[in-house]
């Protein structure tokens, strides 16, 4: 089944329940940081900036998982040239 004609087997692989599980986990860390760095006046500063690194970690991953089976179909599919 190719990659991307197939919207159901990408949604069932960028949407497994593990990364959706992670995917969770970095919004709630997010949210819970940002209500400590506001309820302490904006500081740490690092604090706001922190919140967000776990949310790009799974947009990455996210991003790297659907390249790579991009490149798998485009392999697979590619026509081989006779000798």
């Amino acid at each position: 089944m190719p990659w991307t004609k197939s919207p159901r087997r990408r949604f069932r692989v960028l949407f497994s329940p593990l990364r959706l599980s992670l995917f969770i986990a970095a919004i709630i860390f997010a949210i819970a940081l940002n209500i400590v760095y506001i309820t302490n006046g904006g500081s740490p500063e690092w604090m706001g900036a922190l919140s967000v690194v776990p949310l790009f970690a799974c947009a990455g991953w996210t991003v790297a998982t659907d390249y790579t089976h991009r490149q798998e179909e485009k392999s697979q599919s590619a026509p081989t040239k006779p000798h």
